[in-house]
């Protein structure tokens, strides 16, 4: 009996653990990830993080994954601009040290 009990908690660590691949809590990411680069190499009219709007593409301050800005998007306002994160545990980290997170590269990953 405490094989599926064990099971169960694993997988939860598991869901919890992940980034990127769903909302905070637990549901299917509400917009579309992209990661394709253009022809030059570079990532398609990707904005920069604290440049991006809802419904343009940006990447994460944390994961640094490419994805487009929804309204169900997390976001933290930051001196004067907005950040939107790809979930919701980027967001928390962001908030823990923001100037850890912008001082780090900020280009997409590829």
């Amino acid at each position: 009996m405490k094989l599926p009990i064990l099971f169960a908690a694993a997988l939860s660590l598991f869901v919890a653990a992940g980034c990127g691949g769903g909302n905070a809590d637990g549901a299917a990411p509400q917009t579309p990830k992209s990661d394709s680069p253009a022809a030059d190499g570079k990532a398609a009219d990707v904005k920069a993080p604290g440049e991006a709007k809802i419904g343009d593409k940006t990447s994460c301050p944390i994961s640094k994954e490419v994805f487009t800005v929804s309204d169900a998007s997390p976001k933290v306002d930051y001196k004067g601009k907005t950040y939107y994160f790809c979930c919701g545990g980027c967001d928390a980290k962001f908030k823990e040290n923001p100037e850890k997170y912008l001082s780090a590269s900020t280009t997409p990953a590829q």
